[in-house]
């Protein structure tokens, strides 16, 4: 899906060399990764409606259930039940690798037990389902409310 129309409209603070994280609450390092995971979050906000406090940002696996993993996912989401439904792997276009950003992204499915992985890099954004079996690229992006039952209808 092309989201680099989207990502543009995004405003961002940034206050000398870093940027406010909104999901942290607190400003961070800014680098062009950073702006990428800073619009993921907006777009995964606003355009999808995951509510902000089912979003988790820069997590190790270690924290996530992964034993001796110092391996960060960048951006997590919980269903409601307070289980990982969903990771997000963020990439600055420059350095975007898609095919290496898809196996890191599907590796840390497989460790976290997760449905969804995406991959953006600020001008695209692709989505994958995992049904135990073998990984289904999405066609569109469902909106958060559908994922339980996408792409199963």
């Amino acid at each position: 899906m092309e989201v680099s129309k989207i990502f543009d409209r995004y405003k961002l603070k940034i206050a000398d060399d870093t940027i406010y994280d909104f999901v942290r609450e607190r400003y961070v390092h800014l680098t062009p990764e950073e702006i990428v995971r800073q619009k993921t979050l907006k777009f995964l906000m606003n355009r999808l409606g995951i509510p902000k406090d089912r979003i988790i940002v820069e997590r190790s696996l270690g924290t996530l259930g992964v034993k001796g993993s110092k391996k960060r996912i960048d951006i997590g989401v919980y269903d409601e039940e307070g289980l990982l439904m969903a990771v997000v792997e963020c990439k600055a276009p420059a350095v975007f690798n898609p095919e290496a950003a898809f196996t890191q992204a599907q590796n840390y499915l497989r460790e976290l037990n997760t449905r969804y992985f995406f991959v953006t890099d600020g001008c695209s954004f692709e989505g994958f389902y995992y049904d135990t079996i073998k990984d289904i690229k999405l066609k569109e992006i469902p909106k958060y409310d559908r994922w339980y039952y996408y792409p199963i209808e």
